[in-house]
């Protein structure tokens, strides 16, 4: 839902399409002949000038016809630079559903966070009063009460830290959706399991250089420089004007009189030429420019499947083995210290190793799904869409 929201209200998503509209707009226009022009002429009129009408009368309309060839060029450019820049959209939109998917596993971690400090402030309220029970008995120490005090006081002061980083992933939602930034985010529950990640890296890489925008708006530049060179080697050869004339005499005699006149190429060496040269710069710098992205495509992929990797690796060791482990030093601290075996120090400290490694655990989580968003923009493809 919040990615459907995304594409539809994101305002650097839709300047991209208005963009791409706009110059979509021209491609009809580019392959259009120039405007006819008209000319009326008055020769010959009697003076005083009474009535213009009275002397021979000339009306001219004219035509300027590009060689054969040329409007078909001209417009092929203007199609392949639309191309282009619609590559250019699917690039923007690529970014941002990253961004919402990197600050939706943003908020997903400080929500879980959240709930591991109100889980640990409420076992610090009973190791208080686990604390006070043995002091009143006599077989406790009142620095052990001070210490889950002061520890119970760091939560709290923690809760409120990590409120305020809610706070700034929620607001930061909200822009990337262009929503009012008071608008309330709910809690974030869902989540991907690393163990849905199966793909490879030649898959992955081969779809990359099939989807992925950039490579299509280079290979359209491209395209798009190539016709221009056809068209600049066109440009040694004339366009024509076509003229017709109709001319009324005041003995009521009328004419026609027709005429083609060329432009002739006679600096060549100075406009045309250069203008060749010009663009087959351009088509061989664009080539090159592809193909550097094309490696950097491989790169990008592959840098970020080795990261997806680790992370979704690092995940499973911290859901199956030190958290696992983690819980169980603490059941075991917690029952000695109750039956005097361990000091409160020992309690606390499983306590805070528990509780660091949950969060190391969710940090991981969302490390996962922050890897495998950049992994989806690289590849340029929604990955679930691939399986």
């Amino acid at each position: 839902a919040l990615l459907r929201e995304a594409r539809a209200r994101n305002p650097e998503i839709r300047a991209a399409e208005k963009k791409w509209q706009a110059m979509q707009a021209r491609i009809k226009p580019a392959g259009t002949l120039a405007d006819p022009q008209f000319a009326f002429q008055a020769m010959y009129a009697p003076y005083p000038l009474d009535n213009v009408f009275n002397g021979e009368r000339i009306f001219t309309i004219s035509q300027m016809f590009e060689f054969p060839g040329k409007l078909g060029l001209m417009s092929g450019m203007a199609r392949k630079e639309s191309e282009a820049i619609g590559a250019d959209v699917e690039t923007t939109r690529l970014r941002v559903l990253k961004d919402v998917k990197a600050t939706y596993f943003m908020l997903y971690r400080v929500d879980r966070e959240l709930e591991i400090n109100a889980e640990n402030r409420q076992l610090m309220k009973q190791f208080i009063e686990i604390a006070n029970v043995k002091y009143a008995t006599g077989m406790g120490l009142q620095p052990d009460i001070i210490k889950a005090q002061v520890e119970y006081s760091m939560l709290l002061n923690d809760s409120l830290m990590l409120a305020q980083e809610r706070g700034s992933a929620a607001a930061m939602l909200n822009s990337l959706l262009n929503r009012p930034r008071e608008t309330p985010v709910p809690q974030i529950v869902e989540f991907f399991d690393p163990q849905q990640f199966t793909f490879s890296l030649d898959s992955l890489a081969q779809t990359a250089y099939a989807q992925r925008p950039e490579l299509r708006n280079m290979q359209s530049m491209a395209e798009m420089y190539q016709l221009s060179a056809r068209l600049a080697r066109k440009e040694y050869i004339p366009n024509f004007m076509l003229s017709f004339s109709h001319r009324q005499m005041p003995d009521q005699m009328r004419n026609f009189d027709a005429m083609v006149s060329l432009n002739l190429p006679v600096y060549f060496w100075r406009k045309q030429t250069p203008r060749v040269q010009e663009a087959e710069a351009n088509y061989g710098m664009a080539t090159a420019n592809l193909q550097a992205m094309r490696n950097m495509v491989r790169f990008e992929v592959e840098s970020a499947f080795l990261k997806v990797e680790q992370a979704g690796r690092s995940v499973q060791i911290f859901k199956n083995t030190i958290v696992p482990q983690a819980e169980q030093s603490l059941l075991a601290s917690r029952a000695a210290y109750e039956t005097n075996k361990v000091d409160f120090l020992m309690l606390i400290d499983s306590q805070r190793t528990l509780r660091d490694m949950k969060l190391a655990y969710y940090q991981a989580l969302a490390e996962f799904g922050t890897r495998l968003a950049e992994l989806e923009r690289v590849v340029g493809a929604d990955l679930a869409k691939l399986e």
